[in-house]
């Protein structure tokens, strides 16, 4: 190319857990990529960052109801249509303005690429046969991960769609920094000072909410305690149902075997917990959380309804880097715990192995380069 494709991404927000994906993006020297955002999702709990990219990033009004129910962005127009080469618009149609921009930009004979997941947990599924009928309309879409773009391609309506799936994740580099952080003589003092010594953990990391089901591992606690007297659930996060579930901790005489650590944030101070476990359960749907743990070298155990689970639960692959167990058997759960445990080192470096070479930010930048290029009709696979 002799000049830089210049890229147009219209989405909500720049959430902290993308920052390395977008600074990959923008520091692409055959990319001109401006990002045209709000400065935060009403009723969302969701830092944004968009301000540490100076004039990468635009920052547009947002009218609408809390969480994005029905919303417009105040974009500007007349600027994006005389300016950019591709588009890259977040395929929510519940903010209208993305309805509306897109449509103009295609029927203008515009390269557009509509971003968003197949399938989300919990979603509606009137209102996801109504957006289908949307994403129809171009050529061009941007999937969550590869699973998400070859079920697509074999959808009504998408045959002649190009898809390609992000392969949604974190920053593995940062990862692996931590970890570098803590070698083994450091660790070991550490699980030492906190009293983890010769102790079996168990681990989750979420918000404390009804969503995420964190009653029913409560209640498999006994029996994996018949099997290892020393085991210890290990919870990183805060929210609305801590003090039930406190609660419901001392009523059942477990508080000796489950600890509440609140809110952790910082990747370092995260580290060491994640090294320490054998496992990481999540009963709820399971996103990045997944991922997270993979990075780590940490198996994860969640069930095994795919549809009530966010697009990363597709690089889990039961009794290869993970286990699941049917949504509502409890017994089932305490078994698949159990494997996890049991088969931790084997399933934690095939978590690993996939957090490296197929889901983080630097696949994530490749791909978007290639969907670009694909899109400007330049080539482009990932």
């Amino acid at each position: 190319m002799n000049s830089p494709l210049r890229v147009a991404v219209i989405t909500n927000i720049i959430p902290a857990y993308r920052a390395d994906y977008f600074r990959r993006i923008f520091a692409d020297s055959e990319l001109d990529v401006t990002v045209f955002c709000q400065r935060a999702i009403p009723g969302m709990n969701l830092p944004s960052i968009h301000q540490t990219f100076g004039e990468r990033v635009v920052e547009v009004r947002y009218t609408g109801a809390a969480r994005e129910r029905i919303g417009w962005q105040h974009l500007p127009w007349r600027y994006l249509w005389r300016h950019f080469d591709v588009y890259f618009v977040h395929g929510n149609p519940r903010v209208l303005s993305n309805v509306l921009v897109s449509v103009l930009l295609r029927l203008a004979g515009k390269r557009v690429v509509i971003e968003g997941q197949l399938h989300t947990a919990g979603s509606n599924p009137y209102f996801e046969k109504l957006r289908l009928l949307w994403w129809r309309l171009f050529r061009y879409v941007y999937l969550y991960n590869e699973r998400e773009a070859e079920r697509l391609r074999r959808m009504a309506g998408f045959g002649g769609a190009t898809a390609i799936g992000m392969n949604n994740g974190l920053d593995q580099s940062a990862i692996d920094r931590a970890c570098a952080d803590w070698p083994a003589a450091r660790l070991t003092q550490w699980q030492q000072d906190e009293g983890l010594s010769g102790r079996t953990l168990v681990l989750s990391c979420a918000r404390l909410e009804s969503k995420n089901r964190f009653e029913r591992l409560l209640d498999c606690i006994p029996a994996l305690k018949a099997r290892h007297p020393n085991l210890l659930w290990c919870v990183i996060g805060d929210g609305p149902q801590a003090a039930e579930l406190q609660a419901r901790t001392t009523a059942a005489g477990l508080r000796d075997n489950v600890r509440w650590l609140g809110a952790i944030y910082e990747e370092n101070r995260l580290a060491p917990w994640f090294l320490s476990a054998q496992a990481l359960v999540h009963p709820g749907a399971i996103g990045l959380s997944l991922l997270h743990a993979f990075g780590y070298g940490l198996p994860v155990v969640t069930h095994d309804a795919g549809g009530q689970h966010m697009p990363e639960f597709a690089a889990l692959t039961n009794g290869t880097n993970g286990r699941v167990y049917p949504r509502e058997d409890t017994d089932a759960m305490t078994s698949a715990i159990l494997a996890a445990i049991d088969e931790s080192p084997q399933l934690g470096a095939q978590a690993k192995t996939l957090a490296q070479t197929r889901f983080n930010t630097c696949i994530m930048a490749a791909r978007f380069k290639a969907m670009c290029l694909a899109a400007a009709g330049l080539g482009g696979r990932p």
